[in-house]
């Protein structure tokens, strides 16, 4: 069982209906991908974290570990938007690297903040729903809207893969803090590498024993709930 299942049955939210769930969490989607407000979106993000450190009941440590991943990984898929590189300086802070000039570009700070707290806010909601609800309610009420099947499914296994990802991240970052893998420039690039490599690899071997346990079952398309 996913780290991510075991939050969803435990937590204090376990037995609120599950629609209750769902519909807060489109609300908040809706508020974060439709408001391009940065107040609003960080308001969002610290609701979220409220609710799950006071009624899902879930300790702070948790609550760090849900969100640490999916903030570096909406931090490195944003950071671009504000830096850039040149061999002219017009940069409002920068630095030279043999000849070639890497800073922060003038006037993208806005669109930066902007792209990553409504980022952050739409992934903390839906992060929400996942450790509170278990993936066969959250198919119930998808069932329930009379979804196509073939959504269900796609939505299933990116959602499974996607955790997937994100434990065997934080499992590999553990192991190489726990080895001083990060205490200085040059061992951390060798971390990053050794990463790289071991997230290849384990993301293979999850996969494979992901599709082993659909054929075990029998899964043929659907997902069957009662």
């Amino acid at each position: 069982m996913l780290l991510i299942d075991q939050f969803a049955y435990t937590n204090g939210l376990r037995h609120v209906k599950a629609g209750y769930k769902f519909l807060f969490t489109l609300i908040m989607l809706v508020l974060a991908l439709g408001l391009d407000n940065i107040y609003v979106n960080l308001s969002i993000f610290i609701l979220i974290i409220i609710l799950e450190l006071a009624f899902a009941k879930f300790k702070v440590r948790n609550v760090i570990s849900f969100i640490k991943i999916p903030i570096i990984f909406i931090f490195l898929g944003t950071v671009f938007l504000i830096i850039g590189f040149s061999k002219e300086n017009h940069f409002v802070y920068s630095i030279n690297i043999f000849g070639v000039y890497f800073g922060v570009i003038e006037g993208q700070e806005m669109l930066f903040l902007n792209v990553f707290f409504r980022s952050l806010a739409a992934t903390s909601s839906v992060i929400f729903l996942s450790v509170t609800t278990p993936m066969v309610d959250i198919i119930r009420v998808f069932k329930s809207l009379h979804l196509p099947n073939v959504f269900i499914e796609l939505f299933m296994l990116i959602y499974r893969f996607i955790f997937i990802i994100i434990e065997e991240a934080q499992t590999n970052i553990n192991c190489l803090e726990i080895k001083f893998g990060f205490i200085n420039t040059k061992t951390s690039f060798k971390s990053v590498k050794i990463f790289v490599e071991n997230m290849i690899l384990g993301i293979l071997k999850r996969n494979e024993e992901m599709i082993n346990a659909l054929n075990i079952k029998l899964y043929n398309g659907e997902f069957p709930v009662r």
